[in-house]
């Protein structure tokens, strides 16, 4: 099949790697202005630089010539078009879809996988001839950052908001080959698999924020979160997904949903539930820095400080409102010496906060510990899991260790000599 795909976010890139994978022919392209190379899209966001591998299967067919890019012309030609904007472009998507119309006056199936708003995707269709088989879909994607291409390729559940029956088989052929996981095909209205979307992501918000809330009062009332995460998980209504206490949420795709759907409900309902959550989220994201702060009397100005992960969550080379972003501010704001380790963000990082006397980058994690006042742990990356305590102890001229996603064993830490504060344990 011929297909191309409008948009330089994650699903763009995820979805052109997946369909040219299986032997569509993708165009990809941002806008159908100015024709740009793939070099030159590519460079316009760290896309394809932060998520794993996928600039690797994006360059592989790319030079099969299974993917194409600046191609304008017999982009808007093809058969099918992927909308996979921003969530500001509606404008954009309302223009290209105006002009693949014209150029595919029979037989054009649309699929928007964008987060423009609820009711957009109706908007779009007011475009397009249903008479002449010029037809609309929403396709709310469940794409995670650091894992999107497996997320894609071997989903278990396929939503599809269309109201034509051609359009849903015409998609199921295309998705075929990843429906070798599929549990459930769902069809419903486009209003529908939107607002699906927004619901989805909230959701998991609320659990995570809530999950938080509970930490943090069981640190008031000296009680294990642990303990109680155990009691919550064997609760079959409940479960153990999305039950893990951290500092904070973070990552540009998942906020964005987050934030769309508050405004939902403030607008709709003035419902301000979800706009709280956003707000805690933010405090949230500074804890690691305030148990710091109370450790040391408030007097940290000096201290030299190891931070262990820069990025929003493992996987990935994004530091989008990553809680390391508030923590560093205020530890370089208090006059805290940062070294700081990370497996793939430094360089994403190193553009926010440049090395200078007051923030060092090291490559190895242990490195960062040399003379350090306390180890801060921000990310959950697999090495940070289970390191050389004995060496971590002839490191540290302090061993002070706040554990922001609760990865370590705390007991064995404290029989060790270290002083351990966790999120709620």
């Amino acid at each position: 099949m011929h297909i191309a795909i409008w948009g330089n976010e994650l699903i763009a890139w995820t979805a052109a790697a997946a369909f040219a994978e299986y032997g569509n022919q993708i165009h990809i392209n941002s806008d159908a202005q100015i024709p740009r190379s793939l070099s030159q899209q590519s460079e316009q966001n760290n896309v394809l630089f932060n998520e794993p591998g996928l600039l690797h299967k994006v360059k592989q067919h790319y030079d099969q010539g299974q993917l194409l890019c600046g191609q304008l012309d017999e982009a808007l030609a093809c058969p099918i078009q992927i909308i996979a904007l921003a969530p500001d472009k509606l404008e954009l998507a309302q223009q290209l879809l105006g002009l693949a119309a014209e150029r595919v006056p029979f037989s054009l199936l649309v699929i928007n996988y964008a987060t423009f708003g609820l009711g957009a995707t109706d908007q779009l269709n007011t475009l397009l001839d249903i008479k002449r088989d010029q037809v609309i879909a929403y396709i709310p994607d469940n794409l995670s950052e650091g894992n999107a291409y497996e997320r894609f390729t071997q989903t278990d559940t396929l939503v599809i908001g269309c109201q034509s029956s051609k359009g849903i088989q015409l998609i199921q052929a295309l998705y075929k080959p990843f429906s070798r996981h599929l549990n459930q095909l769902l069809p419903v209205k486009t209003h529908e698999a939107e607002f699906m979307k927004f619901a989805s992501n909230g959701m998991l918000a609320l659990r995570l924020g809530y999950i938080n809330e509970l930490a943090n009062l069981a640190d008031q009332l000296d009680i294990d979160i642990d303990t109680i995460l155990a009691g919550l998980g064997s609760d079959p209504r409940i479960g153990k997904h999305y039950l893990s206490p951290g500092c904070g949420f973070g990552g540009s795709y998942f906020s964005k949903t987050i934030e769309s759907m508050a405004e939902l409900l403030k607008t709709n309902r003035n419902s301000i539930i979800l706009n709280t959550l956003i707000e805690e989220n933010e405090k949230q994201k500074t804890r690691p820095f305030r148990k710091l702060w109370q450790h040391y009397k408030t007097d940290v100005a000096g201290k030299k400080i190891a931070v262990w992960g820069l990025s929003f969550k493992p996987n990935t080379a994004s530091i989008q409102n990553a809680p390391s972003l508030n923590v560093v501010k205020t530890l370089l704001a208090q006059g805290c010496e940062v070294h700081a380790h990370d497996p793939q963000a430094i360089l994403n990082f190193s553009q926010e906060f440049p090395a200078n006397g007051q923030i060092v980058y090291h490559e190895k994690a242990l490195d960062a510990l040399q003379e350090a006042d306390a180890l801060l742990i921000l990310t959950e990356w697999n090495e940070y899991w289970s390191p050389d305590y004995a060496k971590m102890l002839k490191l540290m001229k302090q061993p002070v260790i706040i554990d922001g996603r609760n990865i370590l064993e705390k007991t064995l830490l404290r029989d060790l000599g270290f002083t351990y504060y966790g999120m709620g344990r």
